[in-house]
């Protein structure tokens, strides 16, 4: 059984005031009590230590939503103007093919990046029949691998099985309201019911997504439906996205992550808090696409929210520290003062609520999973929080998950 005890000047548990000069005991992956340098250093005298110095420990970053497998599609990708341009381009893209090694090459790229940037668990959307699995599953990552169900794949998915291991988990992830039929959007639900899994879903992306549960006049239906051979289907009426997968009974008794959700109305924020449910910001994504911002003054008052890179098809890159000062801006603006905690929060604690797993992760509390990190002082202010968010690749010194050292700057940290 692994025991250790690391110590820096700053600590930043997330789920209370940040702690100078303490130190966190950590037993089989697990964090087991948390105190002063002194006193824990004269209490687990006789385990290794790790003395990181001068700088901030705090919950490695949760990377809610990205699609790894689409690093190759980066520099297939042109101008365009709107979404469904967009998809047009995503379409044309796949149509032309990709290898099995290029896709298995981005994965391993984009993994390389994330612990580079100080993520230590993704929320994966999965959709070239697992050939990012074997390839996550060897990373140490911390990974939540959301299985994409779209219409034409709907006879061959599996709505039963689902694999599971200490850092690996499976869910289902119907793709959009628009590429999911009712009758696809129900056998998930069941499924999610029987398995007790949470499920996840993009949604309120766009303005199109609208005008497609509008039932009216929509590009989505004109114009990206006919080059992949679809036909339009059978839906209710809704005057929101959210009101769509409402009426489809999608978030009754769920556990549900929502991906986007810039097309959401301030009256309906409430309603989200009160059906508990997980979202995600994509913030450089939504302005790539140019979809918008999402209500964030009001999203302020939630606590299951999250942030993703999302993939190469719709970022410049996968740096979660670009991501994370994106989105500090953002906060900055509909928030003031309070933006830096924010912003931290959602990196860490929200993005492990965003995703149901607030219990193991995103915090340092005793009880929780050693998922952590810990930057230099190179960028420090009075602020800690701020300190984190004008942070770099290059800050980074150790990255652990589950207690184990993925990424360390010194050969042996014990040295320190």
């Amino acid at each position: 059984m692994k025991k250790f005890l690391i110590s820096a000047s700053t600590i930043l548990p997330i789920s209370s005031k940040p702690l100078k000069n303490c130190a966190v005991y950590i037993e089989d992956g697990k964090i087991k009590d948390i105190g002063s340098q002194s006193e824990l250093k004269k209490r687990y005298h006789k385990v290794e230590q790790i003395n990181l110095g001068d700088g901030i420990l705090l919950p490695g970053f949760i990377n809610a939503h990205i699609h790894l497998e689409l690093g190759w599609i980066r520099n297939r990708i042109g101008s365009f103007k709107g979404f469904t341009k967009w998809l047009e381009q995503i379409i044309g893209a796949k149509r032309e093919g990709v290898s099995n090694q290029e896709i298995e090459d981005s994965v391993s790229d984009g993994i390389k990046s994330q612990i580079e940037c100080g993520v230590t668990t993704v929320g994966e959307i999965s959709s070239y029949d697992g050939l990012d699995i074997p390839i996550l599953k060897k990373s140490g990552l911390r990974t939540v691998l959301f299985r994409e169900a779209v219409d034409s794949k709907e006879e061959i998915m599996d709505f039963d099985n689902f694999k599971t291991s200490p850092l690996y988990e499976e869910r289902l992830f119907p793709h959009a309201p628009y590429s999911c039929s009712p009758q696809l959007l129900e056998k998930v639900l069941k499924s999610c019911k029987k398995s007790k899994r949470p499920i996840g879903i993009h949604l309120a992306e766009s303005r199109e997504e609208i005008e497609f549960v509008n039932r009216k006049a929509n590009k989505i239906e004109n114009e990206v439906f006919p080059l992949i051979d679809k036909k339009s289907f059978k839906r209710k009426q809704a005057d929101t996205p959210f009101e769509y997968l409402r009426s489809h009974g999608f978030f009754d008794k769920t556990k549900v992550t929502t991906i986007h959700m810039v097309q959401v109305k301030p009256d309906e924020v409430k309603e989200i808090r009160d059906l508990d449910i997980g979202i995600v910001l994509c913030p450089r994504s939504n302005l790539f696409l140019q979809v918008g911002v999402p209500p964030l003054r009001e999203y302020s008052k939630l606590r299951r929210v999250g942030l993703g890179t999302d993939g190469l098809s719709s970022n410049y890159n996968l740096s979660y520290f670009e991501e994370f000062r994106v989105l500090h801006l953002l906060w900055s603006d509909a928030l003031g003062k309070e933006a830096s905690f924010e912003a931290v929060y959602t990196a860490t604690l929200g993005g492990a609520s965003s995703l149901f797993l607030e219990d193991k992760i995103g915090s340092i509390d005793i009880g929780k999973q050693a998922d952590l990190i810990f930057l230099n002082s190179k960028n420090e202010s009075k602020n800690p929080y701020l300190s984190v968010v004008s942070s770099n690749k290059e800050n980074l010194e150790l990255l652990m998950v589950n207690g184990n050292i993925l990424y360390s700057k010194n050969p042996d940290p014990t040295k320190n």
